[in-house]
């Protein structure tokens, strides 16, 4: 990616993280990831009933700490795993849209094996999980997207119940909003959620095309995008996040492509996916297997740069943009800088 300057900002292509992997350190339709510090979590829905749906636990240098979680109906399990949060003492919240719950687990649990390599622990950091389905206030209905706000309480979009419910950190229901609907403050089927600084709720309408911004009582402030598939356009966008300067980030999974916005709705530009160069852990892999080397080297390295459904994406404190490429089983990380 050439570098991007546009109003004060630079844009710049940093990385890519993962692979496709049966096991250890890569990922399987990853689609979502929380960070922690220096720690990320990163969500693999996998296939239904794969082995390789689990929570993938590393570092901002691509090291592999751990894993956690399974496909299953069990505790400590996830059957459709749709997002992941982490309140402010390391507690790692897992929704998941078929079992319509919130499970909760201990993500600075010790990972590590008796000769320090990673660890699976499977459920063994599994603390509790809350949530009923059902259509009425408090009851959840495809629980999809998850943020917590100053105060450690919880947002959550119901895809199928089309609104926003907040509850606290252990389950107690507070308040909601929306309903099935086009216009300002309702719904169709919503799916990312993030929370800006001053406690406002952006909200990923994914089915209209859009993302609506709130005050955090739900009160209906604006709207970021429109239906198309041009740039600045969207079409079933299924994640949002907002930088310290209030510039917006929209995932525009059907485009393949993510937009930015300023905290006006102005378009500034669009990432359309730049990994020319392979990870760490993808370099590792090849290294070992020359079977999947060799189908490596013929495929198209062009169209392998771009994205493929992405799914999330989220900014951290250092202005690092984390894309999680979901049918490309990988995150692409961007560099934003403002420029004096």
């Amino acid at each position: 990616m050439d570098t991007v300057m546009i109003r004060s900002r630079e844009y710049t292509y940093s990385q890519t993280i993962g692979r496709g992997s049966a096991g250890g350190n890569g990922f399987s339709e990853p689609v979502d990831i929380a960070i922690d510090g220096n720690v990320v979590y990163g969500l693999s829905r996998a296939s239904e009933g794969d082995p390789t749906a689990r929570v993938t636990v590393f570092n901002r240098s691509e090291e592999f700490i751990g894993q956690f979680s399974s496909y299953g109906y069990e505790d400590g399990q996830f059957v459709w795993g749709s997002s992941i949060a982490v309140d402010k003492n390391g507690f790692v919240y897992l929704a998941d849209e078929w079992l319509h719950r919130i499970s909760v687990f201990n993500g600075r649990a010790d990972f590590a094996n008796a000769d320090n390599s990673a660890k699976d622990v499977g459920q063994e950091n599994f603390i509790k999980h809350w949530g009923r389905q059902g259509i009425n206030p408090g009851e959840l209905n495809g629980p999809a997207g998850m943020a917590f706000d100053k105060e450690d309480n919880l947002y959550i979009t119901e895809e199928f119940n089309h609104r926003v419910s907040k509850f606290t950190k252990d389950g107690e229901f507070l308040f909601c909003w929306g309903k099935q609907g086009t216009g300002d403050g309702e719904f169709n089927h919503p799916w990312g959620i993030t929370i800006d600084s001053n406690d406002d709720v952006y909200v990923a309408d994914w089915k209209n095309d859009r993302v609506q911004k709130f005050t955090s009582e739900g009160e209906y402030i604006a709207t970021f995008g429109s239906s198309g598939d041009k740039a600045g356009e969207l079409h079933m966008p299924s994640d949002v996040a907002v930088d310290k300067e209030g510039d917006v980030y929209i995932t525009d999974w059907w485009n393949n492509k993510v937009e930015i916005y300023d905290s006006s709705g102005i378009h500034l530009t669009t990432f359309y996916g730049d990994a020319v160069k392979l990870s760490k852990w993808a370099y590792e892999a090849l290294a070992v297997n020359p079977d999947i080397k060799a189908l490596h080297d013929k495929a198209n390295k062009e169209l392998e740069r771009y994205f493929l459904q992405p799914a999330a994406v989220e900014v951290d404190s250092d202005g690092r943009i984390w894309v999680v490429d979901c049918m490309r089983w990988r995150i692409q990380i961007y560099q934003k800088t403002v420029l004096k």
